[in-house]
């Protein structure tokens, strides 16, 4: 399919697809009222209820300080919004990520980042020996003797 036969997405239906897909693991999407305070500080700030007519098409040309603080929020850069081709990009990144988050290291990686940068170092001390171990011959492996019951 051309580029010119795949038909282009509106304002709207970018802003809700990362509304829907851009969120920290294990909760929802942002709600509104998140995505006000979130931008509240930008230039382009906005209140909960024309975030809304955004995302519903009630507005269909928002200005460019707007779409720069959307933008900012869900960390994709302003020409998401604009350009399929980096829309299209963007999109597939994302949805690399979220693959990625619903796998076994993913999930693993998400509950090391909630530790205190003490508790992670000793988490990437443990995997390296552990990678060291591993990458031994299995003959080569010392193995501990149980402890002896008294």
């Amino acid at each position: 399919m051309s580029g010119s036969e795949r038909r282009r997405r509106s304002f709207a239906e970018k802003l809700g697809h990362l509304i829907a897909t851009v969120h920290p693991p294990n909760r929802g999407p942002y709600s509104y009222r998140e995505i006000e305070a979130g931008i509240k500080d930008h230039e382009g700030a906005m209140t909960a209820g024309f975030v809304q007519q955004l995302a519903a098409g009630r507005q269909p040309h928002p200005r460019m300080h707007h779409i720069e603080a959307l933008a900012d929020f869900f960390g994709v850069p302003p020409a998401y919004f604009f350009d399929d081709e980096v829309a299209r990009e963007v999109d597939a990144q994302i949805s690399r990520v979220i693959d990625w988050r619903n796998t076994e290291e993913g999930e693993i990686a998400q509950r090391i980042s909630a530790l205190s940068p003490e508790h992670r170092n000793a988490v990437s001390a443990m995997v390296d020996h552990l990678a060291a171990y591993q990458a031994q011959p299995r003959d080569r492996r010392r193995r501990r003797k149980p402890a002896s019951g008294t």
